[in-house]
């Protein structure tokens, strides 16, 4: 079955979107698979909004470990499955707790597996929309993803809460800072973007 991963900094909207595009999707009682970096694996059914109430959050790290879902879409006459993995937001420092310490090292080791990448951007973010990365150190995280992503070529950028920033200007930003990536803009919470999402997972599954 096909993977496809969710990644980017904490708080980015990686869960929200995971759990509101299953729904776009039409899964009204979504089964998560929770997978531990000691190798445990549980499961779990919510209603979407069961799950936004108990994995969604403003702490960050609120996803500690691999969150999966397995959704279903027709591409021409056939129904294919795929996973879609929520991970634990990534950052440049060294986080004292142990357990997301490994959480980001998870994500890390399933980024090289997967067979297509969404890189979640927080627009609502000042760093996010600013046109020369390098002259923030808190971007570097999202450049080095940027940078493996476009050499995989299985990559694209979903700019999340654009409900909430001048989108138009963002967008020129994000576009200025990361010229070689497939740019859909996205809201988590309302559903915006997701059939350009749902396109593009059908081109690249």
């Amino acid at each position: 079955m096909k993977q496809i991963i969710l990644i980017g900094r904490p708080n980015s909207g990686k869960t929200l979107f995971a759990i509101h595009f299953a729904e776009y999707l039409g899964v009204h009682n979504i089964r998560i698979v929770f997978r531990a970096h000691n190798g445990i694996v549980t499961s779990r059914r919510f209603t979407p909004e069961e799950a936004k109430r108990e994995l969604c959050g403003p702490d960050l790290h609120k996803t500690k470990h691999l969150q999966s879902v397995t959704l279903n879409m027709p591409i021409g006459r056939t129904n294919i499955d795929f996973l879609l993995n929520d991970t634990c937001g990534i950052a440049e420092e060294i986080h004292p707790d142990k357990t997301i310490r490994r959480g980001m090292a998870q994500t890390l080791n399933l980024m090289r597996q997967a067979d297509y990448i969404f890189h979640m951007i927080d627009a609502s973010q000042p760093a996010a929309c600013h046109a020369d990365g390098k002259s923030n150190k808190n971007t570097n995280i999202d450049s080095e993803i940027y940078y493996y992503g476009i050499v995989r070529s299985a990559y694209s950028i979903l700019v999340n809460k654009i409900d909430i920033v001048d989108d138009s200007q963002c967008l020129k930003q994000v576009q200025s800072r990361y010229p070689q990536a497939a740019i859909i803009p996205v809201s988590a919470l309302h559903g915006t973007g997701f059939r350009e999402v749902k396109a593009c997972v059908g081109h690249n599954i």
